[in-house]
């Protein structure tokens, strides 16, 4: 994607945004569009933490909580998404943005030898799953809105 269109696509987040705290009565902070510029700046998942460290290292002077509260305005606004790819706790929550995304679906490959330690998150799309969706749909008469489908596995040697 090109600078042009990067631009453009932060300026229609940043508005939905401001629409969506214009409309629940939240308070239009600076802090809030700084981290969600640098979640639409990542192309991978992330938790909590590393967005903190992220901030801290780029000087934005912002607290933990800050972002935990964040993120659950950017959850309930539709501009990320939340996973647990098998996490036990809510601080090993991931997250990716969503607002530009089509559906996908995730494979987590852990790393050999590990207590469920990730190794790495693949997204995919199989139009096989949609032929899966339309079929439930048809058969319990039905309309899915979204899903979430992990598969979870070690690489082979």
């Amino acid at each position: 994607m090109d600078t042009i269109q990067k631009e453009k696509n932060i300026a229609l987040i940043k508005d939905v945004l401001r629409n969506y705290l214009l409309e629940k009565g939240f308070r239009n902070t600076p802090e809030r569009y700084t981290i969600l510029e640098e979640i639409y700046s990542m192309d991978h998942h992330f938790n909590v933490d590393d967005l903190y460290l992220l901030m801290l290292q780029k000087k934005y002077h912002v607290s933990k909580a800050t972002i935990y509260n964040t993120i659950e305005i950017f959850l309930d606004a539709g501009l990320i998404r939340k996973h647990q790819f098998g996490e036990k706790t809510l601080t090993s929550s991931s997250y990716e943005k969503s607002y530009f995304d089509k559906q996908h679906d995730h494979l987590v490959i852990y790393k050999k030898d590990s207590d469920k330690e990730i190794e790495e998150i693949i997204e995919f799309c199989d139009p096989r799953i949609q032929g899966i969706k339309e079929a439930i749909e048809e058969a319990f008469g039905v309309k899915i809105d979204s899903h979430s489908l992990y598969f979870y596995g070690t690489k082979n040697d």
